[in-house]
């Protein structure tokens, strides 16, 4: 057998043997958070995913957010962050939320606000 004659029946065999793969990618997220846990091909038991494109899952961005089961880029919609009194978080004045005070009852987070 000769080059010219393997090539033939190398291309017939592959011709024949088309087998179609067809993966389902996911991309498993925290629904508390809207932030990205994982990017798979696989079906877990656990957590929440949405199916999305063959795209989407090449890049691997964790720089975005699952709101209302769509993926929402950080610049595709506007923010805002506001500092509001919590029970819990970084102890200020009470007359000076810019002076740092470990013995203070006065406590603030950095809360962030979507638009809808």
């Amino acid at each position: 057998m000769d080059n010219a004659d393997f090539a033939k029946l190398f291309n017939q065999t592959v011709d024949e043997v088309k087998i179609k793969v067809d993966y389902e990618y996911r991309l498993y997220y925290n629904t508390a958070t809207g932030k990205p846990i994982r990017y798979t091909t696989d079906a877990l038991d656990q957590g929440d995913y949405l199916v999305i494109s063959k795209q989407q899952y090449a890049e691997g961005r964790y720089d975005i957010l699952v709101i209302d089961q769509k993926i929402r880029t950080l610049d595709s919609f506007d923010q805002w962050k506001k500092l509001v009194p919590a029970k819990d978080g970084m102890s200020t004045r009470a007359d000076n939320v810019m002076i740092v005070d470990d013995n203070s009852a006065a406590k603030w987070k950095i809360k962030t606000y979507y638009r809808d």
